[in-house]
């Protein structure tokens, strides 16, 4: 590490803030403090407040700019510093004292803190939070498009709430300014300053892989290539980190159980976007590292990213080419699953495939990987659907090597529709063809994941008039046994001549169907006949039908028979090659 060594001082939060504007660069992530944070924050304070005690908030890391704002109306000159370590820290102290001023109502601490004059915002946000932060200072109530805009606003509005039940104003103030201090750090320069922010970060509050690569591809920009990347790589990676909110926010809209849940995050993005991107750089850069189907994202940081850089970093057009490459697909790739997922609320087939079905994740960078390279038609999503519902569900195997290698990661070297058709018919028919797929749905089929998803598609089949696109409906539908797993009926009774029989009958295709949640409750383990009046009260289509048949006639083995060889036919071509 090269540069003037970064000088180091105590400062309390009046003494921090004094003559400076505080800028979020790009290659930092976005504001992700939560309410747990946001607690521990408040209650170190009243702490602190009530046993006359100080606090430390720890290390705040800066980059001098050089560069001078000037508050006109007050005559009053700002340096500009970056945040290089220590933005969320930052981020909330300023939106605390935002908060105390707003509820104190005085303007001494707004002219402190805050905002000096019409134009001098005393915190700079990047990207879309920029602009949201500045309209939360001047109370414009801006309305959150990203989940880092709603975490500021709930901070602010966490706080407020908090100070207005403390009462003590003026020892709030006073406190924290006078009693609350920070380790604060000055960086000069700029290769420096990305080295100590993946260094710190290190050390601290783990970076995802997508943050440090960011910073490291911003480093080796700085070193090897003079800089001339910079603003690529702030630009990009600002449109990578919003789109990755964004596809947070749209996951929970479309309740993709998937993207709403933890296992989805930045370093999954990246996972994903290595499978594209891997295959067609190694071959076109010529690299001496291997395609590795079961890359973690850190082996994609580190046995991929830093050693190709390294590999590159003496040939300077090498190296600043496959920057260029990597940037323009992730940037590429990202905004594609973006688009992608903001088809489930507007297109039918992708809410189905993503809601209601649940694509295995194995497949996400299959679909992505085609939207990228335009070749993601309706057809495609049939086959897409076809293999989740027959290899990773009803078979419910894993063979994601064959997948990866021989189809996704061939997708950007040969972008050839039917090539890759063929590829996925011919994986799909390796793994689950006609014979084992009609084997399996023959079987004891209760408990597997596509069995709603195939009961739902049926309902379609037989009645087209079905809205099948009903979330709210298939949400609240839960699969029925019309023959209960309980009770025991007389033998030979209901056309079983053992039980035995009945219980290897009982989870099969033709003895389950669809039902609202509420009355799945009451059926319980009734007979059929006790069930007609929940039955006929369903929105569901076959389930009245069946409830129909009860009543009128015994519903009995020879039913179960019928009517799961007559699904199995219907899958057969439902989810044919």
């Amino acid at each position: 590490m090269t540069g003037v060594r970064p000088s180091a001082q105590a400062k309390n939060t009046y003494e921090l803030f004094a003559g400076k504007v505080f800028k979020v660069p790009d290659y930092q992530r976005s504001y992700s403090w939560t309410e747990k944070n946001w607690e521990d924050f408040w209650n170190d304070i009243k702490e602190g407040l009530l046993t006359h005690t100080e606090h430390y908030w720890g290390t705040i890391t800066l980059k001098a700019t050089g560069k001078t704002l000037y508050c006109e109306e007050k005559e009053i000159p700002f340096n500009l510093y970056e945040v290089v370590d220590g933005q969320q820290r930052i981020t909330t102290i300023y939106l605390f004292l935002l908060a105390l001023a707003n509820v104190s109502n005085k303007p001494a601490l707004r002219d402190s803190f805050i905002k000096c004059g019409n134009d001098i915002y005393r915190l700079e946000l990047g990207g879309l939070n920029g602009q949201f932060l500045k309209d939360l200072v001047d109370g414009k109530n801006p309305q959150p498009h990203i989940k880092t805009n709603k975490l500021l606003k709930q901070c602010l509005e966490y706080f407020e709430n908090q100070i207005r039940a403390f009462n003590r104003l003026n020892d709030l103030s006073r406190y924290l300014q006078d009693k609350t201090f920070s380790l604060e750090f000055i960086v000069q320069d700029q290769t420096l300053a990305v080295k100590a922010f993946e260094s710190l970060n290190d050390r601290g509050r783990p970076l995802t892989l997508l943050d440090k690569t960011k910073s490291y591809l911003m480093f080796m920009s700085l070193r090897y290539l003079g800089g001339k990347l910079n603003r690529f790589i702030n630009d990009v990676f600002g449109n990578v980190f919003i789109n990755y909110d964004i596809i947070k926010e749209l996951g929970e809209q479309g309740n993709i159980s998937y993207i709403k849940s933890n296992r989805f995050t930045e370093d999954e993005l990246l996972r994903f976007f290595y499978h594209y991107f891997a295959r067609s750089a190694i071959q076109k850069y010529n690299l001496p590292v291997g395609y590795d189907f079961d890359a973690t994202a850190n082996d994609v940081f580190e046995i991929f990213l830093k050693a190709t850089c390294n590999h590159l970093k003496n040939n300077q057009k090498s190296l600043e080419d496959f920057i260029r490459d990597f940037l323009d697909s992730i940037n590429k790739f990202v905004f594609s699953f973006k688009d992608i997922i903001s088809q489930v609320e507007k297109d039918c087939k992708f809410k189905k495939l993503f809601s209601f079905l649940g694509l295995n994740t194995r497949i996400y960078p299959l679909i992505i990987s085609l939207k990228v390279e335009n070749l993601l038609n309706d057809r495609m999503l049939e086959l897409i659907e076809t293999l989740d519902i027959r290899v990773y569900k009803v078979r419910g195997t894993d063979p994601r090597a064959r997948l990866y290698r021989e189809v996704i990661s061939q997708i950007k070297i040969n972008p050839n529709y039917t090539h890759i058709e063929n590829g996925i018919k011919s994986f799909i028919n390796e793994f689950m063809p006609d014979p084992l797929f009609q084997h399996y749905l023959n079987q004891n089929i209760y408990d597997n994941s596509a069995t709603k998803f195939i009961l739902w598609e049926y309902e379609k089949y037989k009645d087209p008039s079905f809205d099948d696109c009903n979330a709210s409906i298939y949400a609240d539908c839960q699969k029925e046994h019309i023959f209960a797993q309980n009770p025991k009926p007389t033998f030979p009774s209901y056309g079983f001549d053992t039980e035995e029989e009945y219980f290897a009958n009982i989870h099969r295709l033709g003895n389950l169907c669809l039902l609202e949640e509420m009355f799945n409750k009451q059926c319980k383990n009734k007979l059929p006949n006790q069930k007609v009046q929940y039955y006929q009260q369903s929105a569901i289509p076959r389930t009245k039908q069946s409830g129909y048949q009860v009543s009128n006639r015994e519903f009995s083995k020879n039913d179960i028979d019928n009517i799961t060889k007559d699904i199995i036919r219907f899958c057969l071509n439902r989810w044919k090659l």
